[in-house]
């Protein structure tokens, strides 16, 4: 009987748990960090309101087998505006079942031309097993007018964060990039992971032109 009751609540409150699950929708904006996303971790949010630019989603969060890969940009863009002339976000979240997270855990973007061809780089990949690690890898363009800092980490599911500074708005030295990409790498690895977040906002106002 008592198994019986068990197994009657576990199936009543599993749609619950969904549902209480935060899908990216382009209605909302977003500050400070998303919690449960897609029923699986919290995602860091850089300062200030934040609202969806493109989003891309497949298959059933339930099942394992989806993806969701988005891009946000600040409140203040206008619909006549260039995003490329604003910081930026992207996210991706790969289900455990999908065909992407598989395709993902076979390469390291930290390896790929557009970090290994910067002259001003910090990379670390720490590979926990076979299709399961983490990389951390920033960037100051040399091309593009940005300082991008890009977090994986692939265990059952894999999960990306990149975020693109505009250098017209911070001021970050050859010499302080190391340190200042390990701060941002800190606070988005304390929220994937959910060990609570540090304060983006701090951290990048010591950088604010």
């Amino acid at each position: 009987m008592f198994k019986n009751i068990i197994i009657s609540l576990s199936i009543l409150l599993m749609p619950l748990s969904f549902s209480n699950a935060t899908e990216l929708n382009e209605q909302v904006f977003y500050n400070g960090e998303i919690k449960n996303a897609y029923n699986q971790n919290d995602l860091p949010v850089l300062p200030g309101n934040w609202k969806v630019y493109d989003l891309e989603k497949s298959g059933s969060v339930p099942s394992g087998n989806f993806y969701v890969y988005a891009t946000l940009v600040p409140e203040e863009v206008g619909p006549t505006d260039n995003a490329f002339n604003f910081d930026g976000i992207n996210y991706a979240v790969l289900g455990s079942k999908s065909e992407e997270t598989s395709y993902r855990k076979s390469f390291y973007a930290c390896d790929a031309g557009w970090i290994t061809d910067a002259d001003v780089t910090t990379s670390n990949i720490d590979s926990r097993g076979s299709g399961n690690f983490e990389e951390t890898c920033s960037v100051i363009g040399e091309i593009n007018p940005f300082y991008t800092f890009f977090y994986t980490d692939c265990d059952e599911i894999c999960v990306e964060v990149n975020f693109t500074l505009h250098r017209q708005n911070y001021s970050i030295s050859d010499g302080d990039f190391a340190s200042a990409s390990d701060q941002i790498f800190k606070a988005i690895r304390n929220t994937v992971n959910g060990q609570g977040s540090s304060d983006l906002s701090q951290i990048l106002s010591n950088y604010k032109s």
